[in-house]
């Protein structure tokens, strides 16, 4: 009994250390390479919404500024700002609330380059559930993604003067065919995927209403890169050629998107092409909107937090307020040559 025990023991060991060493294959991780190394824990799995940092892996723009970075991918159970704020991770991508939520409960994160300038989050309705004012969705059926995703509609919902218990709410999955079943009548998705999906679907043009947070002034901006204080503060060098590096990707994303494109799929096989098109498309709309135009890719407007602090606050998902200003800082993102991150080079 003790040796069978042994042998499952031994083979288990063998299969973990094989699995680990195909997920760093895949994402390109070089090893030992005498460089300075550096970890960046990605939202999810590695696909077009991560195309500036899959570029510079792969094209070599790290090594280039002296850097060994390690593409770490994100999954369910896997929480970038619970990574980074215990240290097994170096720098994170999470949106704003995750920087904000945690500086709330004393967690210092900070972020250091917005890479979205607007939200990811639409909401979107059928032509023939279309409403006229956000009232009209009184004892509606909706279907929101909740565990804090829920803030900016909720923020949406009390510039009417109405809350989540006014509206029927329907948890969500990844999954747009219960709204195309008429399951609920409004849909929370994110521009880059399921908006997309209902798309392709036959609902576009007139055929569906997009409600957008930027217009109640509820938005809360998508994408975002932060560490920790601490980290930051010894290892800003470190951090000044990360985003050069990162930068340099995204803005080839921007010259060559179809370029940009099969190296994602290299990265991820198994992904659908037309689909990563699409969402590269709307990736680089987000990337390049909003204060980019004025400051290049990668800034942070502070009145963006300001307003981020505020709809988390109302929306009831942070119940200590939060200096904005201390969530942010831009000191590695100032240091990257301008003609790297300005738009119009």
């Amino acid at each position: 009994m003790r040796k069978k025990s042994l042998i499952l023991l031994v083979l288990g060991i063998v299969a973990v250390l094989a699995a680990a060493f195909v997920a760093m294959k895949i994402l390109g991780r070089s090893g030992d390479s005498g460089m300075s190394s550096l970890s960046l824990r990605l939202k999810w799995i590695p696909q077009s919404q991560f195309a500036g940092f899959l570029v510079a892996k792969e094209l070599g723009f790290y090594p280039d500024v002296g850097l060994d970075v390690e593409l770490r991918p994100g999954g369910p159970d896997i929480k970038p700002q619970v990574t980074v704020a215990a240290r097994t991770d170096d720098i994170g991508i999470g949106v704003v609330n995750h920087v904000i939520g945690a500086r709330s409960n004393g967690v210092p994160l900070v972020a250091i380059a917005q890479v979205f300038q607007d939200s990811i989050y639409r909401y979107v309705l059928k032509s023939e559930n279309a409403i006229s004012d956000l009232s009209d969705l009184r004892g509606k059926k909706v279907g929101l993604w909740l565990g804090g995703r829920e803030a900016q509609f909720v923020s949406m919902l009390s510039t009417v003067g109405m809350s989540l218990s006014d509206v029927q709410v329907i948890p969500q999955e990844f999954s747009v065919t219960p709204f195309l079943e008429d399951e609920y009548i409004l849909s929370q998705v994110t521009v880059s995927n399921e908006l997309n999906l209902i798309r392709a679907a036959g609902y576009d043009g007139d055929k569906l209403q997009i409600l957008s947070p930027k217009d109640y002034d509820s938005a809360i901006l998508g994408d975002v890169l932060f560490t920790t204080e601490s980290f930051l503060a010894a290892n800003r060098r470190k951090a000044e050629l990360f985003l050069e590096a990162s930068l340099r990707g995204w803005k080839f994303c921007l010259d060559q998107p179809e370029k940009a494109l099969d190296i994602v799929l290299r990265f991820n096989p198994e992904l659908k092409k037309d689909h990563q098109r699409l969402q590269m498309n709307a990736v680089l709309e987000l990337l390049t909107s909003g204060s980019a135009q004025d400051y290049g890719i990668g800034y942070i407007n502070l009145s963006d937090y300001v307003n981020a602090e505020e709809v988390l606050f109302r929306s009831g998902q942070i119940s200590t307020r939060v200096d904005p200003g201390s969530a942010i800082d831009l000191t590695a993102w100032q240091a990257v040559p301008e003609q790297v991150k300005r738009l119009n080079n």
